[in-house]
């Protein structure tokens, strides 16, 4: 009786068996993403706090990456991003800084002509990695640059592109509703730090890109 027991223990395992192991494959593979996801987040939370606070994310093209930036890509090396010499082309991950603000009917008091008062606008933006592996889900950088970045090399555009330039319009920007003179929350032409990051997070089947923003 108990061999017949233990036999039929042993034929109950294998049939389980594909079972318990796709469940704890799929567990391990969505776990695994969830945590890079996590971590993609993060990266882009701690890149718009250091941006809020002042910190300049250019290189001109061609240079080698700033230090700053070769600090944001060893934020992201559980995401494979290199520890040294920064996100390049190649990498597995893309950065998108911006410092944006919103031009009123007035745009703001500018005396200046302007075409693009009523909308959110880039003041400054700067991209590195590897901008083939996800696009900006808000229009960065504008398709101006790099020809009207101006001469202060820190991703600022030049004001009459900021006032006139259609492609320095932030495009699918409703977070901050529409800022008013006078009226409580975000004012016109207050700054806000719109930092955009993707990456690949999927184990498998070369990875999967998944995307974070934050807005400080």
């Amino acid at each position: 009786m108990r061999k017949k027991k233990h036999g039929g223990a042993v034929i109950e395992f294998f049939l389980l068996f594909p079972f318990l192991a796709s469940l704890i494959i799929g567990t391990l593979y969505y776990g695994t993403q969830l945590v890079k996801e996590l971590e993609l987040q993060q990266v882009a939370r701690d890149t718009a706090s250091m941006s809020a606070r002042g910190t300049n994310f250019y290189t001109a093209a061609g240079n080698t990456p700033s230090q700053n930036q070769q600090i944001i890509s060893r934020l992201g090396r559980e995401l494979g991003w290199p520890e040294t010499g920064g996100l390049l082309s190649t990498s597995k991950g893309v950065v998108y800084v911006s410092t944006i603000i919103y031009l009123d009917s007035t745009c703001n008091g500018s005396t200046a002509a302007c075409s693009n008062k009523g909308n959110w606008v880039f003041l400054r933006s700067v991209a590195f990695g590897n901008t083939g592996l996800h696009g900006s889900n808000f229009g960065a950088t504008p398709s101006c640059i790099p020809g009207c970045y101006d001469t202060t090399n820190d991703g600022s555009i030049k004001s009459s592109y900021v006032l006139n330039d259609a492609s320095t319009k932030v495009t699918n920007f409703n977070f901050l509703g529409t800022p008013a003179t006078g009226t409580p929350g975000f004012q016109p032409g207050q700054p806000a730090f719109l930092v955009e990051v993707a990456g690949v997070t999927g184990p498998w089947n070369g990875g999967s890109i998944s995307y974070a923003f934050s807005v400080f």
